[in-house]
This record gives C-alpha cells, structure tokens and sequence, in this order.
C-alpha cells in the first residue's frame, strides 16, 4: 500500500484496525473495524476518499420499512443479511442490501436502484 494512502486512512480512522486492503487500481480499499464500527473506505492515487462504505442495521436504513417491503414483494425466499451505507465523494449516499448471491441497491430514499451479483 503506497505510503500516503496509508497515512490518509490513519488520518480518517486513527483508531480503527485494517482487516484488509484490496488494491483495484487505481483504487486502493480498505476494510476496518473501529470499535463497533464496520466498513471500508476507497482512495484514488491522489489519497483522495472516493467512496465510504459503512455495516448498517436493518433499523437505519431510510423510509423505514420501503427498503425490507421491497425485498419481501421481489425476493419473498430471501431474508436481509446484512446493509450497507455507501457515500460517494459527492457526498450522495446509497444502500446496499445483501441477500443470498446478490447486492440490491436503493438511493438515499430508499428507492430501488438496482441488483448486481455478490
């Protein structure tokens, strides 16, 4: 990991912990853990943030129930495994929910978005 990437992420989270980094040029990821807190957060070359992504609870996804109600009525199989928070540097945010082999993406009102495979 080049040095300066690693010292903008000590910056941003001098008391988290990296679980990984991935390196997807030119995008270095890493993934922390910082006390309770779980996610990762991507650079450019530049050490720029370009994206965050942040472990969420069911409860803290937006317009409570529209996001669980969509994955009732689409994936009736399917439970919830997990939510993620992902904020762009524009500063726009998403959600994506897991479920068995997929990602469901919902903007920051909790409309439907998209599905890419997991």
């Amino acid at each position: 990991v080049p040095t300066k990437i690693s010292e903008a992420f000590v910056k941003l989270y001098p008391n988290a912990t990296i679980l990984k980094w991935n390196d997807e040029p030119p995008i270095w990821e890493a993934k922390y853990k910082d006390g309770e807190e779980k996610g990762a957060v991507s650079f450019n070359d530049k050490a720029e943030v370009t994206e965050t992504e942040l472990v969420i609870a069911e409860s803290q996804l937006p317009n409570a129930t529209a996001i669980p109600d969509y994955i009732k009525v689409h994936y009736p199989n399917e439970k919830i495994q997990g939510c993620e928070k992902i904020t762009k540097q524009d500063g726009s945010n998403t959600y994506e929910i897991q479920i068995t082999g997929k990602e469901i993406v919902f903007d920051g009102e909790g409309k439907y978005l998209s599905e890419e495979k997991d």
